[in-house]
């Protein structure tokens, strides 16, 4: 039915007094008027016009009819397709806009990762000297500074303290493995040094314990020396004859003196 009521419309606007079909129909009369026709021809010419003007502007109507109502019932569908094309060209857009924040993002996050591995590594290992000359990443030479640099010499600095206090303990010592055990450690100490004098604080201590003892020994002998000659002096100064065994035993710790023990062992 709008098909019918809108091709109505266009005829009715086609046939009106200022419509096409009218301009034509004028030029057509006045154009008999200055023709000599026969009334046959008019006729024929009238007819063919009519004909062919009805036919020409009927389907062009409908044409214009169909396309109008088609227009009209696609109309709301072509509208919604747009905006449903636009709305997806939008999200579309909205979606490459969030990738590129993201890939944004993941480069800032590479960043920041490269420039804490980067600080990490200079307070771990300092800053890199030299690279392979054929692999340009690849570092082979580091300045001296960092932790483990720091962390290597404070274990040297350590080694060398406890070879120090070795030595001061107990001299040059013999480094090896012991064949009872294999196990890598100190195996025999020299206590003296080249000059043959003793080297090592354990060595001179014991030494000194040494003396201690001999010094101790000396001192037994010494008191029996001065207590049997203070004995013997008593019984000479009353007169009184001392027996054998108390001469023997003082000459005995004499002798032991003199002779027999010695108080300087040191070397």
């Amino acid at each position: 039915m709008e098909v019918i009521e809108k091709y109505e419309a266009l005829m009715v606007s086609t046939l009106g007094d200022e419509s096409l079909y009218t301009r034509a129909k004028e030029t057509l009369f006045h154009q008999f008027e200055q023709l000599q026709l026969t009334e046959k021809e008019k006729a024929g010419l009238t007819a063919e016009f009519v004909t062919k003007f009805s036919l020409g502007m009927s389907q062009a109507s409908m044409q214009t009819a169909l396309s109008w109502s088609k227009e009209e019932r696609d109309g709301p569908y072509q509208l919604a397709l747009v905006k449903a094309n636009t709305e997806n060209a939008l999200a579309g857009y909205e979606k490459i806009k969030e990738e590129i924040c993201l890939l944004q993002k993941e480069d800032e996050l590479k960043c920041v990762t490269i420039e804490a591995t980067m600080a990490a590594s200079l307070r771990e290992n300092g800053r890199v000297k030299t690279y392979d000359a054929d692999e340009p990443c690849k570092p082979i030479a580091m300045e001296d500074e960092g932790l483990k640099y720091f962390q290597t010499k404070q274990v040297q600095a350590d080694s060398q303290r406890i070879f120090s206090d070795t030595y001061r303990k107990s001299g040059v010592v013999q480094l090896g493995i012991d064949p009872d055990d294999a196990v890598f450690k100190g195996l025999t100490g020299n206590t003296h040094n080249e000059d043959g004098e003793l080297a090592g604080y354990t060595a001179q201590q014991t030494a000194n314990a040494e003396r201690t003892r001999i010094a101790f020994e000396d001192s037994k002998v010494n008191h029996a020396a001065n207590s049997s000659a203070s004995m013997i002096g008593q019984m000479l100064s009353a007169e009184v004859a001392p027996a054998d065994a108390d001469v023997q035993r003082w000459r005995d710790a004499v002798d032991r003196l003199l002779d027999t023990y010695h108080t300087t062992p040191t070397a």
